[in-house]
Order: C-alpha cells, then sequence, then structure tokens
C-alpha cells in the first residue's frame, strides 16, 4: 500500500511514548512550585490534576493525529512523520494549557501563563519530541528495518535540526524568564535586554558554525554516497578523501580498499578469461568463487557442435622459422581464427598447437549450434584468406572439421588444477574428420549429422566415405558448395 498510519507502533511502545507528556507535568508542577509565588500557594495535588487534564489531552490528540493523518512511504518516513504530529499536539497543548491555565486562575498576571506555554513548547515541542524521533527511529530500525530504510534522510539535515533547537530553546527560554522578572519586578529592563542581546549573538554565532559544520558534513556524506554509486555501476577507479578523523574518515578508508579489492578482483576476472574462455571463467567465479563453495569436478551431458582446425604443413614450417617469428605467426592466425568464432557463439575450448578447438551450444541461447558452427567455419575460411593476403610471401592453410553430438562437459583434472573441457566420443570423431580435411578432399568437412541440420541454408553436397581411424563403422563426409 501507498500510505501507512501510526498504528504501526504497537501498544507497549505507544504507552512508553504517552510517558513523554507525564514527564512535562511532573517539572512543570514542580517547577512552579518552586518558583512561582501564586502556585506556591496551592497544594501539589490540585497542581498536577490540571496538568494531568492537560496532558490527559494531548495522548488523545497524539492518537487522533496517528489515525487520522497518513504518511506516504514514498515523501518522508515514519519516525519523521511523527515527530511532526508530536511537535504539532505539543504546541496545541500549550495553547490549550494556556487557556485551562487562564480559566482556572484568572487572577494570576501574565507572565505565569507564559511561563506555562514556554515549558509545553520549549520543554515539549523542543527537547521530548526529538527524543521521541530518536527513541521512533530505534525501534523502526529494529522492528521494520524495510520501513525505517524506505525514505533515506541526510544526516547533516539532523544534526542541523538538533543542534538548532537544542541551542535555540535554552536561550529563548532564559530570555523569556528575564522579561518575566521584569514583569515581577525582580529586575529591571536593561538586565533582560542585556539577556536577550547576548541570548541573540551566541545564537548566531552557534548556528553560523553549525551551518558550516553541517555544510561540510553533507560534503563528505555526498561524496560517500557518490562513490558508493560508482562502484555499484562498476567503476572501481575511485579515491574518497580519508582525511577526516572520525568514523566517516575510516569509512572513507574502507570504501578506498574496497574499490581497490573490487578493481583487484576485476582484473583477475579479466586476466582469468584470456587464458580461458571468458564464459566459462564468468560461470566458475559466480558458482565457485562465492560462500567458500568446494569446486565440483565432473560434468554434465551437452548435445553441442564441436569445430576443430588445424593448419597444414605446420612441422616443417615450424622447423625452419625462428621462434619469434614462429609465435608472431601463430598469434595473428589465432586472432583471425577466434574473432570468426566468438562472433557467432562458440566458445574456445583450447589451443592444441596449432590447433583450434571450438564448442557450440554450451552458452544458453536460442540459435542453432550446429548453423552457428558453420558459419563461423566458412567466416574463418574468409579470416584465412584476408590473413594470407598481408602476408603473400608465405601464405598458410588449415583445414575444418565440424561434428555434433552430446558430451560431457565440465571441470577436468586435480582440484590444484582444472580445465574446463569436453569430453567423448563427438569431440574424437570431430577430430577424425578435421584430419581428413585436406587435399584431394575440401579443407572444409562435416558429418551428416551436421549435414542434415545445415541443408536448408548452405548449399551441401557429399564428398566422401571414409573409414576414420577409431571410428568402427565408415563416415560420410559433407562439404558446402563454394
Amino acid at each position: 500500500m501507498s500510505t501507512m498510519t501510526m498504528r504501526h507502533i504497537d501498544r507497549n511502545m505507544r504507552l512508553r511514548l504517552h510517558l513523554l507528556p507525564l514527564v512535562a507535568v511532573l517539572f512543570l508542577s514542580f517547577y512552579g512550585k518552586a518558583v512561582c509565588p501564586l502556585l506556591d500557594e496551592l497544594s501539589l495535588t490540585r497542581v498536577v490534576s490540571g496538568l494531568g487534564g492537560v496532558c490527559l489531552l494531548q495522548i488523545l490528540l497524539r492518537e487522533l493525529s496517528w489515525y487520522v493523518f497518513p504518511v506516504s512511504r514514498h515523501h518522508v518516513s515514519l519516525a519523521r512523520h511523527a515527530f511532526r504530529l508530536s511537535v504539532t499536539t505539543w504546541i496545541l497543548t500549550g495553547m490549550a494549557a494556556v487557556i485551562t491555565h487562564s480559566i482556572l486562575y484568572p487572577d494570576f498576571p501574565m507572565g505565569s501563563h507564559l511561563k506555562l506555554v514556554s515549558g509545553y513548547w520549549g520543554l515539549g515541542a523542543g527537547i521530548l519530541s526529538q527524543l521521541e524521533y530518536v527513541i521512533l527511529e530505534y525501534y523502526f530500525r529494529r522492528t521494520s528495518p524495510d520501513l525505517a530504510a524506505l525514505v533515506p534522510e541526510r544526516i547533516a539535515v539532523r544534526l542541523m535540526e538538533g543542534f538548532t533547537l537544542f541551542t535555540l530553546v535554552p536561550v529563548l527560554i532564559m530570555v523569556l524568564m528575564s522579561f518575566r522578572f521584569v514583569l515581577e519586578g525582580y529586575t529591571d529592563q536593561d538586565t533582560a535586554l542585556e539577556v536577550l542581546f547576548l541570548g541573540c549573538s551566541f545564537v548566531l554565532v552557534s548556528l553560523s558554525v553549525s551551518w558550516l559544520y553541517g555544510r561540510t558534513l553533507h560534503q563528505d556524506c555526498e561524496n560517500l554516497l557518490d562513490a558508493v554509486h560508482k562502484i555499484a555501476a562498476g567503476a572501481f577507479q575511485i579515491h574518497v578523501d580519508p582525511s577526516r578523523g572520525d568514523e566517516l574518515g575510516r569509512v572513507a578508508m574502507g570504501i578506498n580498499d574496497m574499490a581497490q579489492g573490487l578493481l583487484l578482483r576485476e582484473r583477475i576476472r579479466e586476466a582469468f578469461g584470456r587464458f580461458v574462455n571468458p564464459q566459462v571463467a564468468e560461470t566458475f567465479i559466480n558458482q565457485f568463487a562465492r560462500d567458500d563453495k568446494v569446486v565440483r569436478m565432473g560434468g554434465e551431458r551437452r548435445e553441442v557442435t564441436i569445430l576443430m582446425a588445424d593448419l597444414r604443413d605446420f612441422t616443417p614450417r615450424a622447423e625452419r622459422m625462428d621462434p619469434e617469428a614462429l609465435t608472431l605467426l601463430l598469434n595473428g592466425y589465432f586472432t583471425a581464427m577466434v574473432k570468426a568464432i566468438q562472433a557467432h557463439g562458440g566458445m574456445v575450448d583450447k589451443f592444441i598447437g596449432d590447433a583450434i578447438m571450438a564448442v557450440f551450444g554450451l552458452d544458453v541461447s536460442d540459435r542453432d549450434h550446429t548453423v552457428a558452427a558453420l558459419a563461423a567455419a566458412l567466416d574463418m575460411r574468409k579470416n584465412l584468406l584476408q590473413f594470407n593476403r598481408e602476408r603473400p610471401d608465405d601464405p598458410v592453410n588449415n583445414g575444418i572439421g565440424i561434428h555434433r553430438g552430446e558430451v560431457v562437459a565440465g571441470y577436468f583434472g586435480t582440484p590444484d588444477r582444472l580445465e574446463f573441457t569436453v569430453v567423448g566420443h563427438a569431440v574424437n570423431l570431430a577430430a577424425r574428420i578435421e584430419s581428413q580435411a585436406k587435399s584431394p578432399h575440401p579443407p572444409l568437412l562435416f558429418s551428416a549429422l551436421v549435414a542434415d541440420r545445415v541443408r536448408h541454408l548452405y548449399p551441401v553436397r557429399e564428398v566422401t566415405t571414409a573409414s576414420l581411424k577409431g571410428v568402427s563403422e565408415e563416415v560420410v563426409l559433407y562439404t558446402v558448395t563454394e
């Protein structure tokens, strides 16, 4: 629901809050008896009973306001809404107390009535309402943390508000007391004006200091929030000024340390993704790098398409080339091939010397992974032509074999040295098909299972029927018509 009432406060807490007006009753009763000669002539029971009636009025007003005035959960917190209602009821109660006091004691001077209203407005609306605010904040944080944090508040505003009230209220009480002394003939007007001047001066200085401190605190809090938002958005290269010597300074240091830790983890993730497939790295980190999970070796059955690619005549080429030149050749060739594989959603499983093993179908996608594998193979051939154009004096050639089948995909090795890969007969068959992809056969060959999946998109023709090593039955091999 969009609005709430103060009925979210349970009965025990409401009874505790209603004890606060009793504090005002007791304070005003004993204070009045102590300093007011007119009230001193009355019995304590009569004074307390009169103020007690006003106290009962305030309790009723508070309960009524909680039911009548709901709060929108998107505009103000429950605690602040209760604080505003409390201030309002204290002000109304003070007015009711003055009226009641003047009716019960018509012969009392105006100063006696002012003492009463200053007590309700200063002590109640100024001080006790702030205490109620803090109590309710703690209550909601303990009982309903989702409601307590629903509407954020600014710590600088809270401190400025409290500092202002706790500075202004005592000064105001002292000024009113001095003018009451003037009316009652205890002192002259010059003394009261001196108190007024000093009070206003101290209030202005205090408010100026609190404003400067509040502005600094507000800016520091905004810097912390901005840093947290940037970290949440993935920007870890941040630095918050930690020069404050209080808790906020230590929070800033903690945020800086956290950002550095997250940046390091992100760099590890990126580096990890260069040694293994980025999809595998992300999955591994999400599954096993959190909550102290134990790596589960082995895997699960998956229907995938395997692509094997191998450079032709690589051994004699490696024999006559310098290692540095050979490394440069392989890196350029692998870059061109991997670009085509990843463009079609394939995962580079491993590099085996000059060979590439890629798997299609491990990601969650609606695409036909067999069609994607063949499209990647055709792009690999195109990229190979472009690669050879850039080095016409020493062109290279490769063979590509594709097969579709069931494999086990998972983590293999030992707990100290793992590798993510796929194993199964389909992998071996793809490797055997790739070994046939050389003269006199075309450089791209695939099995009948692949041909059946792609013939509606590509012109497929049968090439040969071959007996492959380790395969009991002859395999019909196909290619795409150029």
